[in-house]
């Protein structure tokens, strides 16, 4: 059976809440900091790269420049006429 990163994460947190009495908090404070659940013990992947707000927005923009350049927004003239409906 293969699991995915997300579910591994949940039976992780899962685990130190058990280790910890249910206690988010004591989850948080967790000395152990030898157990190979250490870091993750959060239930999130340390690894997962955190952008600024800055980089996340020009990281946006390239985004969307790059949708613009592949499928352009027709124009309304390029735009095909459409039949609207009314109700009777």
């Amino acid at each position: 059976m293969t699991m995915t990163k997300a579910e591994l994460l949940k039976l992780v947190r899962a685990k130190c809440l058990d280790c910890g009495a249910d206690s988010p908090k004591e989850v948080d404070l967790c000395p152990v900091t030898g157990c190979s659940l250490y870091t993750v013990r959060f239930g999130k992947d340390p690894t997962k790269r955190v952008l600024s707000p800055e980089k996340a927005a020009a990281l946006g923009e390239r985004l969307r420049k790059a949708r613009t350049k592949k499928n352009p927004t027709p124009t309304a003239e390029e735009k095909p006429n459409r039949l609207t409906l009314t109700s009777r």
